[in-house]
């Protein structure tokens, strides 16, 4: 019996040795073939019609306020306009400086606001600080954060849909 094992035990590995061999050569693992890189892509069509439409990227900020600057929203009287941008699709972005402590123009803001019909809301913040705005369908935010010996005001204006 021993020498049926341990013939048995001959043939299994050998079988397994060659199921072995034959799954490398039908992967083709060990093998010359080399299969050809994938084509490359086509170029894309710079013949085709271009939009015409400016995208966000391509519209231009401006260092002074809009025309179309919303009566009803506050502007800071000792505040430096740093840039603007008014656009249907994006409503009203500006952003400004000032000397004055953030606490004062936060409260300016929120005192404006509501003086002009907003509903508002402020929320302090250990880096800055809020006032929310909402009127007719349109919100108003001003972010207001120190830095550099200046206070910064960003203030978004949308209507909301």
């Amino acid at each position: 019996m021993i020498g049926t094992a341990g013939s048995l035990r001959g043939r299994v590995l050998a079988i397994g040795s060659l199921v072995t061999l034959g799954a490398l050569v039908a992967l083709g693992c060990g093998g010359e073939k080399q299969e050809a890189p994938p084509a490359p892509a086509p170029a894309p069509d710079v013949t085709a019609e271009q939009p015409t439409e400016p995208k966000a990227a391509d519209q231009v900020w401006l260092n002074s306020l809009p025309e179309d600057f919303p009566a009803d929203v506050p502007r800071y009287p000792s505040a430096d306009v740093v840039k603007a941008l008014s656009t249907p699709e994006s409503g009203l972005k500006a952003t400004f400086s000032t000397s004055d402590e953030p606490g004062k123009v936060a409260a300016y803001f929120n005192d404006n606001l509501a003086a002009q019909g907003w509903s508002t809301q402020r929320v302090d913040a250990a880096d800055g600080i809020l006032v929310l705005g909402d009127k007719g369908g349109r919100s108003a935010t001003v972010g207001i954060s120190a830095g550099e010996g200046k206070t910064k005001i960003e203030l978004f204006v949308v209507e909301m849909r």
